[in-house]
């Protein structure tokens, strides 16, 4: 990795990340404020044990998970599928623009103008959309760790600190994969529809599989299953598998990532 070029990169996505962050943390800080007032009203209560398995599906809640809780009521509000999407809409665009846009700008051409090996330039593309990932999901559980002392709501801290680890190590591998197919294609378009396709495959195999029993093994081919913010926040769940699991198969990713991009014929 260059430091001096992992500067001049994360310098260009700084206020990216500025303006996520504080989206993410006014959000937490909404849910966090309202929910002592919902708690305490009996009828919100009934409403979310009655709702249908299908409607919590779509939230991201499993079909026997309690809806009584801080953590049911932030997972289905944030963690199970709005965090879920923003980061993987974030890394997928960063890791496009890292790559695959300066490819179709010519920009790249002022870095392969440069002493800096390939390998170099594409680990230090890797150290800014793995660190800027870092950042957002650091900013997140600090922020509800905030949100929740000031609404004196009790939570198990490290259970959120296994969470956000667990996130890292799921938002990194769609971060990998994304830039293996930008160092694949080396192509904005396609490389974004892939890495976008992608996901948007296993995100509707993840809601199909929880609607039917009869659909119910797609959820087990689905990358979003790895992902149950609820059951690890309630404890039910341990993460250590699936983060072992996850950064496998991104360092297998990565390695290939840096083969293809090495052996590429870039006409720039």
């Amino acid at each position: 990795m260059n430091r001096a070029l992992f500067r001049a990169m994360f310098k260009q996505h700084k206020k990216k990340i500025a303006v996520i962050s504080t989206g993410i943390v006014l959000y937490e800080g909404l849910l966090t404020w309202v929910y002592p007032v919902i708690a305490e009203n009996p009828a919100v209560t009934e409403i979310a044990v009655s709702l249908p398995t299908a409607v919590k599906t779509v939230f991201g809640v499993s079909e026997n998970a309690r809806t009584d809780t801080f953590e049911a009521f932030i997972s289905g509000q944030f963690f199970a599928r709005i965090w879920v999407m923003l980061m993987a809409v974030y890394g997928i665009q960063t890791a496009n623009n890292l790559l695959a846009k300066m490819v179709d700008d010519c920009s790249i051409a002022l870095l392969l103008s440069t002493p800096i090996s390939r390998s170099e330039i594409l680990s230090t593309q890797a150290a800014v959309l793995i660190f800027s990932g870092g950042i957002l999901v650091t900013v997140t559980i600090l922020g509800l760790f905030f949100g929740a002392s000031r609404s004196g709501i009790t939570i198990c801290h490290d259970r959120y600190v296994r969470l956000g680890l667990l996130g890292f190590s799921f938002f990194s591998l769609i971060e990998t994969y994304s830039l293996f197919f930008s160092a694949w294609f080396v192509e904005e378009e396609r490389a974004l529809t892939y890495a976008a396709g992608l996901t948007l495959i296993f995100y509707c195999l993840d809601i199909v599989g929880g609607l039917s029993n009869k659909y119910s093994w797609l959820k087990k081919v689905s990358l979003f299953q790895l992902f149950q913010p609820q059951e690890v926040l309630e404890g039910t769940k341990n993460p250590a598998g699936s983060i072992v699991g996850l950064n496998l198969v991104s360092m297998v990713l990565w390695q290939w990532a840096k083969r293809v991009f090495e052996s590429q014929d870039l006409a720039i």
